[in-house]
């Protein structure tokens, strides 16, 4: 059993998860981060260790290291970490859409992935928060998958293609529909409306699609083919012609 865990970040990934593992009983020894400061707030939020050099890192009966890290960084953070006395330990990184791969110069690896997007301020229901894994030995795989119902309801094992699929979904749900969101604050901010006056709307459709196929649950003037609104439409976003445009993309693909 996983008790014993270290992360290397201290990010929004890594300080909600590691938050949810001592919340859940685990022991969070320490915190690595290039920026001294940031690694010993986090640090001093779960209880553990803040540090900044590798060498520091304290792997004797260390059960799992966590690289919370930028996509970017995760090929660095394991080429330092293969010239470290880890081999002992299992090392996971959680991104979505990064390769197992990346981890090759460690003997044991996976892939603990949590579905959800972080934000300061806010502190997610980490039991319906997906955690996707993945592990190259069948033991560590179930360790990690022990690991994850421990912090969450769903737990899924998923193969890397698996895992691209659904951080590209996630980025069409999430991104792009708060990118969308966005350029409906400045709409009504253009009439000095309120964005809140969109909140039923939003929270209504969100509802609408649990338990139901969102294409059954599809409304609007493209729909309907009323093309005069359509037109009224396109005609009111003249003077933005980047939101005129993605306006004419999404209207030909509910049509189609």
């Amino acid at each position: 059993m996983i008790q014993t865990i270290s992360i290397v970040g201290a990010g929004k990934v890594a300080t909600h998860l590691s938050k949810r593992l001592q919340a859940c009983g685990l022991h969070i020894r320490q915190i690595y981060s290039r920026q001294l400061e940031d690694a010993q707030e986090l640090a001093t939020a779960v209880n553990a260790q803040g540090i900044n050099r590798w060498k520091d890192l304290q792997f004797s009966g260390l059960d799992l290291l966590i690289i919370a890290v930028k996509d970017q960084a995760i090929p660095e953070v394991a080429q330092q970490l293969s010239t470290l006395p880890s081999h002992a330990t299992l090392i996971v990184h959680t991104s979505g859409s990064s390769p197992l791969n990346w981890l090759n110069a460690l003997p044991r690896r996976g892939i603990f992935y949590p579905l959800q997007s972080f934000s300061p301020g806010r502190e997610p229901d980490f039991n319906q928060i997906p955690i996707c894994m993945e592990a190259t030995h069948p033991a560590d795989q179930k360790l990690l998958f022990e690991l994850g119902q421990r912090i969450s309801h769903k737990v899924q094992i998923t193969s890397e293609a698996d895992r691209r699929s659904l951080h590209l979904a996630a980025i069409f749900v999430n991104n792009f529909a708060n990118h969308l969101y966005q350029i409906a604050a400045e709409i009504l901010a253009e009439r000095q409306l309120p964005f809140d006056l969109l909140l039923p709307l939003i929270q209504e459709t969100a509802a609408k699609i649990q338990g139901h196929d969102p294409v059954e649950m599809q409304t609007g003037p493209a729909l309907r083919g009323d093309r005069a609104t359509i037109e009224r439409h396109l005609d009111m976003l003249e003077e933005h012609p980047e939101w005129r445009e993605l306006y004419g993309v999404f209207t030909a693909l509910i049509r189609a």
